[in-house]
C-alpha cells in the first residue's frame, strides 16, 4: 500500500510539473514568418503598381524582403508543385486558371485567421484564392462618336453605323451575345450556347477584328478603323480621348493563391503581407495606377474625384455588371472552344 501511494504522488507529481511546463513553454507553432518570400506575377505595369502599393512599403515596415517571378502560367504552376520543388508563396490567377488549380490539388488553403484581413467584398474571399482585383471588359468607343447603352445597340449596326471589334475569346463574347439577344444579366449563366452562336452570327459580318491583345482596341479606336469596341477598363482609362461603358460589362477577379507545397515559413510571410492587400488606401494607389480596384468596399472614398465614380466596383457600376461564372467555364471550355474555333473557320 505505501509502494502504491508512493507511485500516485510520484505520478501526480509528474503530472503537474509537465503541466507546468506546457504553461511555460507553450509548444511553438508550427512555423514562424520567414524573412523574405517570392511572389509569381504576370509582370507589366500592375507588376509595377503592386510593389509600389504593397509590397515595398511591406518590406520597408517588417523587414521582410519581397522577391519577384515574371510572367506566370498556368502551367508553370502545375510544373512546379508536380516537382515537388516550390520556392514561390504566392501565385497570381485569373478565375478560370483558379478553378483548375483547385481541382487539380495545385493549391494550399488560405489561413484566413491568419491573413486577418479588412473588410472584403464576399467574392473575394474563397478557400483557396485570395481576390486581388477586379477588371471589366465592356463597351467602349472613341469621343465624338454616338454613346451606346446596351451590347444590343452594339448589335444594332443600323442605328450605331460603323465596324466592331471583339476579342477573339468566347468566355468574353458568348455571354455578351446572349445579352445582345435579349437575355437578362441574371439569367446569362448557365450559357445557352446555341442561342449565343446564333446571336454570334448577326454581328460577325460587321467585326473587322478579333483582337488577341489587350492594346489593340485602344489602337483600333483611336485610328477610327472601328467605331465600337469590346475593350478592358484599364487599356480605355489610360487612354484620353476614349470612352467606356459598364452597363452590361463583364466583371472578373484575379487571384493570389499558394502553391502546394510552398515552403511553410515563407508561406507565413506572404500571409501576413496579403492583410495589406484590403487596406483600402493601399488599393487606392494601385487603382489609381492600372485602373483595376482591389476587394475592398470601401475603395472609392479613397479615391481621387475624378476616379472615385469611374471604377468598376464604384456603387454606380458594380451591380450593372455580370460576374463572370469561372467555375462554369472551367467545366465546359474546352468543349465551347473547340465549337468556337470551328465557328470561326466556318466564317
Amino acid at each position: 500500500m505505501k509502494t502504491a501511494s508512493l507511485c500516485s504522488a510520484t505520478a501526480a507529481l509528474v503530472i503537474s510539473c509537465l503541466s507546468l511546463a506546457t504553461v511555460m513553454h507553450p509548444t511553438p507553432a508550427a512555423s514562424e514568418p520567414a524573412k523574405n518570400f517570392i511572389v509569381g506575377d504576370s509582370g507589366g505595369a500592375s507588376h509595377d503598381a503592386a510593389v509600389e502599393a504593397f509590397f515595398k512599403p511591406f518590406a520597408e515596415r517588417t523587414g521582410i524582403q519581397v522577391e519577384y517571378i515574371s510572367p506566370t502560367s498556368f502551367g508553370k504552376l502545375r510544373a512546379m508543385v508536380a516537382s515537388g520543388n516550390v520556392p514561390v508563396s504566392l501565385w497570381d490567377l485569373n478565375g478560370r486558371t483558379y478553378e483548375q488549380a483547385v481541382s487539380l490539388g495545385l493549391l494550399e488553403k488560405l489561413n484566413w485567421d491568419q491573413i486577418n484581413p479588412l473588410p472584403m467584398f464576399p467574392e473575394m474571399r474563397r478557400e483557396y484564392g485570395f481576390g486581388m482585383s477586379y477588371f471589366s471588359t465592356g463597351m467602349a468607343w472613341k469621343k465624338g462618336t454616338v454613346p451606346i447603352e446596351t451590347w444590343e445597340d452594339f448589335w444594332n449596326v443600323k442605328k450605331f453605323p460603323g465596324k466592331r471589334c471583339l476579342p477573339d475569346r468566347p468566355d468574353y463574347v458568348l455571354p455578351i451575345a446572349l445579352l445582345a439577344d435579349g437575355v437578362p444579366l441574371n439569367k446569362v449563366y448557365p450559357l445557352n450556347v446555341d442561342r449565343a452562336f446564333r446571336s454570334l452570327d448577326r454581328i460577325a459580318p460587321d467585326v473587322s477584328v478579333w483582337w488577341t491583345s489587350g492594346q489593340q482596341p485602344t489602337e483600333l479606336l483611336a485610328d477610327n478603323e472601328v467605331a465600337y469596341c469590346m475593350a478592358w477598363n484599364g487599356r480605355i482609362m489610360s487612354k484620353p480621348g476614349l470612352e467606356y461603358d459598364y452597363n452590361q460589362a463583364l466583371l472578373d477577379i484575379t487571384f493570389w493563391g499558394v502553391p502546394k507545397g510552398a515552403p511553410a515559413g515563407q508561406v507565413e510571410a506572404a500571409l501576413l503581407a496579403l492583410r495589406d492587400w484590403t487596406i483600402p488606401k493601399k488599393q487606392a494607389i494601385y487603382a489609381e495606377r492600372v485602373f483595376y480596384p482591389g476587394n475592398s468596399p470601401q475603395l472609392t472614398e479613397h479615391l481621387s474625384d475624378q476616379l472615385r465614380d469611374k471604377m468598376p466596383t464604384s456603387p454606380e457600376n458594380k451591380d450593372r455588371q455580370l460576374l463572370s461564372d469561372s467555375k462554369w467555364w472551367f467545366q465546359h471550355g474546352d468543349e465551347v472552344e473547340r465549337r468556337w474555333q470551328e465557328w470561326k473557320l466556318a466564317r
